[in-house]
């Protein structure tokens, strides 16, 4: 595998960032917490998916979605995939991923997405989507705070991951496997053996049961025969029983209507005479008081043509007019005081000059006239405003009587069309009283056979009791036969197969018993000689990996390392063994990538998929000293490996890289420039 570009879009500190890798060795240079280890879990997280950490340490905080996108190359072919997170409510899942090859797109769920990459990779392990690719984990990637881990994991802890990564468990599964199977094929034949105990016994019930049958087949026939005759006489009663039935229920409906259809005449008379007197106050309204109240306001007559509104017009002109003749009366009565007043004083008491009383005598009399004309006609006004208003005070008086009239006129209607409704009523009433009365007499009829029917059916009730209570012992004594017969025919049948089952198991324990023979003595030790085989080969090469990558980063002679056959790494000083917590940090840290290395070359030689060609290491030189860190250059040159990732505060690895990536972060941001 040769890894091509990584995407990530708020994946811890990186916002939106993309790395191209090149074929060679690369460095990721920065201070501790700027970001580097981040790219190495997001290019395993894109492969593997979450594994067994949690979606919010991936997540940028406070980003609701964020996602990878990783281009690799295996065996000349390139694929991308792509897998994305999503916060909801409390926690961060998995959302949308995808796997785009030459054949297309893949729309795919997360576990569906690590099944596929286990298939382009060929790594023969579970798609556990809780779980990391242990193959993986030694074979390309191992995180920094588990690169010591595996010198103080437990031996059986270690050697079982191993087989895991060494793909020899399956020979330790198969024998464990064929051992479990063995015994549950033993405890099947000494089952097998115990149930086949008392086949002979089986067949002599088998053969006794035969003879039953035959026995109580004549006992069934004789009751049979005796239940079919109680049935046909049971069948005629009910016949009978069941007209006689309907009958009843004829003429018990007929005396369930007797007092119903009386309460309905009674009903229609209390109608009938609700109704005629409803008419006869009715009539008497008309003949008492509507009639006469209609005569007597037809009698009074329209004074006028005209209507109130005209003549209250005509009133108002007439009180208008009165008004501007008395304001010339007025007008007048001034002037003349004004003509007397001078022909007294002999002066014009408009300009004070002297004037000729004579002159004005004549003018007081032409005035008196004037006055007299308009006296005559505010006289005249008086008259027709009296009469005017008197008109129409007896023309109100007229319309309200019209009105009134209108009033006794409508309610004279109505109370004849409510006596002609009744007298409708009435006719219906009547007919439909006699219909019921009809109805009345019939069911009263009915009735009086109900009697007769009623004692023959309890004639027939108690006879067909007699009947069905010996029907039912017969019936009983048939069931029983029957229940009998079956019950042999089902236990023959159960013996049968009883004793076919029991023959089969017989043949089939004795085969069972060969097989446990083969997988205990011969298939069993087979497995472990063969594992035992290919692990002591296999930690022969790897203790030669061990001791040479151990020699090459610690150069103290006085010093060796080795594995013993659990791949506990042993280290000697001056040949006693020492304790690997008194090693100092940077001989521990050799210890691990010394071991770390040589599982890496191990595992890519057993996995099909890695061929050797990617490396990755996260501060694989924590506490060495310069010269050890020009030690792992050595070891790089060694390996050969096309493409190497590596993960580092260690300024001095700058000058084994062929691409360097300086990793910042600020204001928590982290950025990648190459340098």
């Amino acid at each position: 595998m040769i890894l091509k570009s990584l995407k990530l879009k708020n994946i811890r500190s990186y916002e939106d960032t993309s790395i191209d890798f090149p074929v060679g060795t690369m460095l990721f240079e920065g201070d501790i917490g700027s970001g580097k280890s981040t790219i190495l879990l997001a290019i395993e997280f894109a492969l593997f998916g979450l594994g067994d950490q949690k979606g919010a340490a991936l997540l940028r905080t406070g980003a609701n979605k964020g996602s990878v996108t990783l281009e690799f190359e295996v065996d000349g072919q390139e694929f991308e995939v792509h897998r994305s997170l999503e916060r909801k409510k409390s926690s961060v899942q998995q959302g949308e991923g995808h796997i785009k090859s030459a054949e297309g797109t893949k729309h795919l769920s997360a576990s569906e997405i690590k099944q596929e990459i286990l298939d382009i990779l060929s790594f023969n392990e579970p798609p556990d989507p809780k779980a990391q690719s242990v193959i993986y984990r030694y074979a390309v990637y191992t995180p920094q705070e588990e690169m010591k881990a595996i010198l103080w994991a437990r031996a059986d802890t270690r050697l079982q991951t191993l087989r895991k990564a060494f793909r020899i468990e399956d020979y330790r599964v198969a024998a464990d496997n064929a051992s479990s199977l063995a015994k549950v094929i033993n405890k099947k034949v000494d089952f097998l053996e115990g149930q086949v105990s008392d086949i002979d016994d089986k067949k002599t019930q088998l053969k006794e049961k035969k003879e039953s049958i035959e026995e109580n087949q004549k006992i069934l026939e004789m009751h049979v025969k005796k239940q079919e005759k109680l049935q046909t006489e049971l069948d005629e009663t009910k016949d009978e029983l069941k007209e006689l039935r309907e009958s009843e229920k004829k003429l018990k409906k007929a005396e369930a209507e007797i007092p119903l259809l009386t309460k309905q005449i009674k009903e229609k008379n209390d109608r009938m005479e609700n109704l005629t007197s409803d008419n006869d106050e009715l009539n008497e309204e008309i003949a008492s008081k509507l009639q006469p109240d209609i005569d007597e306001l037809s009698k009074i007559k329209k004074p006028t043509e005209k209507d109130v509104e005209v003549l209250n017009n005509e009133l108002k002109d007439l009180k208008e007019k009165e008004k501007e003749v008395r304001r010339l009366e007025t007008t007048i009565e001034t002037k003349i005081k004004d003509y007397r007043s001078v022909e007294q004083n002999k002066i014009c008491p408009t300009c004070d000059r002297p004037a000729d009383p004579k002159e004005f005598k004549a003018k007081i009399e032409t005035k008196l006239e004037e006055k007299q004309k308009a006296s005559d006609a505010v006289k005249e006004c008086e008259r027709q405003i009296e009469n005017t208003e008197d008109l129409i005070k007896k023309l109100e008086k007229f319309n309200e009587a019209q009105e009134k009239l209108g009033d006794l006129n409508e309610r004279f209607k109505k109370n004849k069309e409510r006596i002609e409704k009744n007298d409708q009523e009435i006719k219906t009433v009547i007919a439909d009283r006699d219909e019921l009365q009809k109805r009345l007499d019939a069911a009263e009829t009915e009735f009086k056979k109900l009697e007769k029917v009623s004692q023959r059916i309890n004639e027939l009730n108690e006879a067909a009791e007699g009947i069905q209570k010996e029907l039912t012992e017969v019936t009983g004594k048939v069931s029983s036969a029957k229940t009998m017969i079956q019950k042999l025919k089902d236990d023959i049948k159960s013996l049968s197969d009883e004793i076919e089952k029991k023959e089969e198991q017989k043949k089939f324990s004795e085969e069972l018993n060969e097989y446990h023979i083969w997988l205990k003595d011969y298939f069993v030790p087979t497995l472990d000689n063969i594992e035992k085989h290919i692990m002591i080969t296999i930690n022969q090469e790897f203790n030669q990996y061990f001791q040479r990558w151990f020699n090459l980063l610690v150069e103290d002679p006085g010093k060796d390392a080795r594995v013993d056959e659990d791949f506990t790494p042993i280290m000697e000083q001056d040949g006693y063994e020492q304790p690997v917590d008194f090693l100092s940090g940077g001989e521990k840290t050799s210890v691990a990538l010394a071991y770390r290395l040589s599982l890496n070359s191990i595992v890519q030689k057993v996995s099909v998929g890695m061929k050797s060609n990617l490396l990755i290491l996260d501060e694989p030189t924590d506490g060495f000293s310069k010269e050890q860190l020009f030690k792992v250059r050595e070891i790089l040159n060694e390996l050969k490996c096309p493409q190497v990732i590596m993960v580092s505060h260690e300024r001095e690895l700058e000058s084994f890289a062929d691409q360097i990536f300086k990793v910042e972060k600020k204001e928590g941001v982290s950025e990648i420039k190459t340098a």
